[in-house]
């Protein structure tokens, strides 16, 4: 299901290319058998984890995100393997709410209980529809929506989920939503929980002179593809915006991660919209009069005070998981990832973000063994695997989103990295 990163003690190009290989089907019969839902990682999957540790050469958790295999069939028939995976350590993992399940569930229902063998294969199951704030592997959900498309023939799966989820299907957050007095503030809000539904995950909003840019994109490069989540996310955030204020609201502009060839119509007549794929983030673009026009039956004072409450308690409820302290290498790199496409990095702007001096920030980088060149270039070869592996972006348009002058100049960094030039790689993974 998702490009297999570079971990820990593995060479950088062998799991990708290996997993690419166990997709087709050259993995032995043995490793498609799954454990139970909630078992963990049980002794077969550390047998198998293990063997396949030694098969690719590569370090045994990549043999344990490898050895997560299921299958499904395509439009053809065509037998497809998607690889699942699993982080060894949870503080690792990001993760989503099942609040988000019942979007799936209630936009399929000509499945009925066909639905239900495909839920427990991902790991899920229709009884955890009533704890909505539970929190479930993100990977296991994308996917799900993912093989979900594939199996019921939905490929606009994602769009049907966003255009039926609204804020009533948001629980106490429908007051919150209700309260803001502009749509600008409702979306602060949406954002200011968005780490609380969904972990290492970015929603942000860049603020320009006539219009805001609202992105979203799940930061965990591995989780891939991904296409049903991120319509559903946008097509959602686009539903949401119409309830609070009119139904014939459109956005500017929509943008998205993934290639969308041959979806264009079907996208432009949803959103009302130029909408354009191969981004860097997946997009909407929203006129700022729009945001900051007052909503009808803007909150008083007092209602003010009561939405003010409110927040303060769902953050308080819905406090993220304690996280282990991360190294500031391990920030740094975050950061950096961040940055990739969407503004200038260098090491001066990434240690005023950590509040540190650039000659600080490269003295402590060095105590921990590495370089801000060396986090750029790691930052670098991961998105670039991602978006070679994941759709048909042009070689100039991903050196641009990686910082390089020219695609002749990225083509040949990335052949340092794994000996192969980037249109080679992309026809490998093909």
């Amino acid at each position: 299901m998702m490009a297999i990163e570079r971990g820990a003690g593995c060479d950088a190009a062998g799991p990708t290319a290996s997993a690419n290989r166990l997709c087709r089907g050259s993995h032995p019969p043995s490793i498609t058998k799954s454990p139970r839902p909630g078992t963990g990682l049980a002794r077969h999957d550390r047998t198998i984890a293990l063997w396949l540790g030694r098969w690719l050469g590569v370090d045994c958790r990549v043999g344990y995100w490898l050895c997560k295999v299921g299958q499904c069939e395509d439009h053809d028939g065509r037998r497809l393997g998607f690889i699942m995976q699993d982080a060894v350590n949870a503080g690792e993992q990001a993760s989503i709410r099942l609040l988000f399940l019942t979007a799936l569930i209630d936009a399929l229902p000509e499945a009925g209980a066909r639905i239900d063998p495909l839920l427990r294969e991902h790991g899920f199951s229709r009884a955890q529809l009533a704890s909505p704030y539970e929190r479930a592997p993100l990977h296991r959900y994308v996917a799900l929506l993912e093989h979900a498309a594939l199996k019921f023939d939905r490929p606009y799966l994602g769009l049907d989920m966003g255009m039926g989820f609204g804020l009533a299907e948001l629980g106490p957050f429908h007051a919150l939503l209700t309260a803001a007095d502009t749509l600008r503030t409702a979306l602060d809000s949406l954002a200011r929980f968005q780490t609380r539904w969904q972990s290492r995950t970015l929603l942000d909003a860049e603020i320009g002179p006539e219009t805001t840019i609202f992105s979203y994109r799940i930061e965990d490069q591995r989780i891939w593809p991904r296409r049903q989540d991120a319509e559903f996310a946008i097509i959602g955030m686009v539903t949401l915006i119409k309830q609070l204020a009119r139904n014939t609201w459109f956005p500017v502009e929509v943008r998205f991660e993934h290639s969308i060839a041959g979806r264009e119509d079907r996208l432009a007549r949803c959103f009302r919209a130029p909408v354009a794929g191969n981004h860097v983030a997946n997009q909407i673009v929203v006129r700022n009069d729009d945001l900051d026009r007052p909503l009808a039956g803007a909150a008083r004072s007092e209602d003010r005070k009561r939405k003010d409450i409110l927040e303060c308690h769902l953050l308080d409820l819905l406090r993220p998981d304690q996280e282990p302290a991360k190294s500031l290498a391990a920030q740094a790199l975050d950061l950096i990832a961040r940055r990739l496409g969407r503004a200038h990095v260098d090491c001066d702007s990434i240690a005023a973000e950590l509040n540190l001096s650039g000659r600080s920030l490269r003295r402590r980088l060095l105590e921990e063994g590495t370089s801000f060149r060396n986090l750029l270039q790691e930052a670098r070869q991961g998105r670039a695997r991602a978006m070679l592996q994941a759709s048909d972006v042009p070689l100039s348009v991903a050196a641009e989103r990686l910082g390089y002058s020219d695609s002749a100049t990225f083509s040949r960094a990335f052949k340092d990295w794994t000996g192969v030039s980037p249109g080679r790689f992309a026809r490998k993974t093909d």
